[in-house]
């Protein structure tokens, strides 16, 4: 009960809000206002009504067809259901002769267009609307009710002065209450009672988006009341679609822990590295499991490239990605090894790439040769500064044919890329399939949390979707064999005196300095040390050194990071032609001119 006047109250002061800034912003622009609003209603034998509403407007100097009156023919009546009334408009007339006037329903409201779309109007006028209302009257044990809205609060301006006068049976009278203002207001009108009629009245000019509601009971019997006509309830996404009930919440958590679950399991299962069962070099067939969850193998240094393998291919096992910082190792991979030179702009941020012979494919790794082959493709030069918005087909390709050579290789349990696309497309399909829950069961039965905890779920797949990447046992063994190469280069310092006898190994290393992000410590470990002998594949605007190359280098991998990774350009769209964009009781309702 806390929680539902909890959210009642959230959802009037949304309302009043929203009234109150649209009145406001209505009255900026109409500047007409009603003279007076009566109301007089008769309660017939079997509780029926015939309400005429005598409204009495001031244009001023301002042109206007007429007005129109909005009525609601539904109301909320509880979780469940919702309560209609039948309405049915006899006449509308100005008190003498009668005036054109359209009707329709819009959104559950009885909409009266009065006045004549060929003959506007201005100063005084007067409508007088007939109707007849069934299904409005409430049966209490004690007693028989009519809790009517007498004006409604939608209009855009202002009411002088609004009455109500209620017709009942003789001797059925038994009480009654006036209230006014805007919605949930307490403030009291005034009513008497003479005869076999109650004349209620407002005490103050009413503003736009205030009100009178009147409350006339009955002596037990005086009427005949029927039970109020139900319908299922229409409810209105998101307000009434998420009921808080003990049903809701735990069906709603039940789903959740249950789809929380999946998601763990599936991780569990085919997110988690393998992991030789036993000394993998000692059998023929070695047996798997799934890594422990809390296992640390110690790092053991490694001097050299792990199996011989590529720095792209040691970048994607140590991150399970192929990207751009892996294609620029490989471009100096393939400088050093002799395909090409590269070459520093004097007085630019730019290189020049060069390339050096020509190469079977056969001696090269498919991705080599998707990167040179792009590289120069028919030129034997090519600024790096050129390859923007040129290079990103090959990058794609590239990046790919290093997936399906890591799988080949039986390094993972399938594509990374794939793994990780179907686990995030999964993730944001659940998520909007959450949405599409809620929607309908919200709308529906007000189970709206159920499609809630889907969302949840879907999010909780869209988040795990980075580790549900499986290295195989092979894959985790030539990963800790990387880590340990890894730890080499990061910790080289330790071994200068024995770069000093082999200089060459700072630019063949150079390319996996750059896959482990350590250029910098890699070069710190040769200051000193002369390997400008070594180096026949860079050149730069000023003498052979390390230092300067890693600094250069670190540079060059930024610019070619950026320059393959942008997409060429497809065109730019006007804002113009196209291209732009926009971001109590029965009775009531209101009305407005037109």
């Amino acid at each position: 009960m806390r929680i539902r006047s909890l959210r009642l109250s959230i959802a009037l002061l949304a309302v009043s809000w929203a009234i109150g800034l649209s009145s406001a912003t209505a009255n900026a622009a109409e500047s007409w206002v009603i003279n007076s609003f009566h109301s007089d209603i008769s309660i017939g034998p079997t509780s029926g009504l015939t309400v005429i509403e005598d409204i009495t407007v001031d244009f001023g100097a301002q042109q206007k067809h007429g007005i129109f009156r909005t009525i609601p023919l539904r109301y909320r009546f509880d979780d469940s259901h919702d309560r209609y009334y039948n309405l049915e408009v006899m006449s509308v007339t100005d008190g003498a002769r009668p005036v054109p006037h359209s009707d329709s329903i819009d959104n559950d409201n009885y909409v009266i267009k009065i006045g004549n779309p060929s003959v506007q109007v201005s100063g005084m006028n007067r409508y007088v609307i007939t109707y007849v209302v069934t299904g409005a009257m409430n049966s209490f044990s004690d007693h028989d009710e009519l809790f009517w809205n007498v004006d409604g609060g939608l209009w855009p301006v202002s009411k002088e002065k609004v009455t109500a006068t209620v017709h009942v049976p003789a001797n059925a009278f038994q009480k009654a209450a006036c209230y006014q203002g805007q919605t949930g207001s307490k403030e009291s009108c005034t009513y008497e009672q003479a005869a076999s009629a109650i004349t209620y009245g407002s005490t103050r000019t009413l503003g736009a988006g205030e009100q009178m509601s009147i409350v006339t009971a009955l002596n037990k019997g005086a009427v005949s009341v029927p039970p109020p006509m139900l319908e299922s309830r229409l409810r209105v996404f998101p307000w009434d679609a998420f009921d808080v009930n003990p049903l809701t919440v735990g069906l709603a958590l039940l789903l959740l822990v249950a789809g929380v679950g999946f998601v763990i399991w599936n991780w569990w299962l085919h997110g988690r590295d393998r992991a030789y069962l036993t000394q993998y070099y000692l059998t023929k067939d070695p047996r798997e499991h799934a890594e422990p969850l809390f296992s640390h193998d110690p790092v053991v240094v490694e001097f050299e490239p792990p199996q011989n393998l590529r720095p792209a291919e040691l970048g994607l096992i140590l991150d399970e990605r192929a990207d751009a910082k892996d294609v620029t190792a490989t471009i100096v991979d393939l400088a050093v090894r002799g395909f090409l030179t590269i070459a520093e702009v004097p007085g630019k941020k730019d290189w020049v790439l060069t390339q050096m012979r020509n190469w079977d494919p056969a001696e090269l790794m498919p991705f080599e040769n998707t990167i040179l082959g792009g590289l120069f493709a028919g030129r034997q030069q090519v600024t790096l500064s050129d390859l923007k918005g040129t290079f990103h087909l090959e990058l794609t390709t590239a990046e790919s044919q290093m997936y399906k050579d890591a799988v080949s290789r039986k390094f993972f349990s399938s594509n990374p890329q794939q793994s990780r696309a179907a686990w995030g497309c999964l993730g944001f399909g659940v998520l909007l399939a959450g949405v599409a829950i809620a929607y309908v069961l919200g709308t529906q039965f007000g189970w709206g949390l159920i499609g809630g905890a889907v969302v949840l779920i879907g999010i909780a797949l869209a988040i795990s979707f980075p580790f549900m990447t499986q290295r195989t046992a092979a894959g985790r063994d030539l990963l800790q064999h990387t880590l340990g190469f890894r730890l080499y280069m990061t910790t080289a310092e330790k071994y200068r005196q024995q770069f000093a006898a082999k200089a060459e190994i700072f630019t063949q290393l150079l390319p996996y300095a750059i896959v482990f992000g350590c250029v910098s410590m890699w070069a710190r470990a040769f200051e000193g040390i002369d390997t400008s002998a070594t180096n026949s594949w860079y050149v730069g605007t000023g003498p052979f050194q390390a230092a300067l190359l890693s600094s250069s280098l670190q540079s060059m991998n930024a610019n070619i990071s950026s320059a393959i990774a942008i997409s060429p350009s497809s065109g730019s769209s006007s804002g113009f032609g196209g291209g732009g964009f926009s971001g109590g009781g029965g009775g009531g309702g209101g009305g407005g001119a037109w």
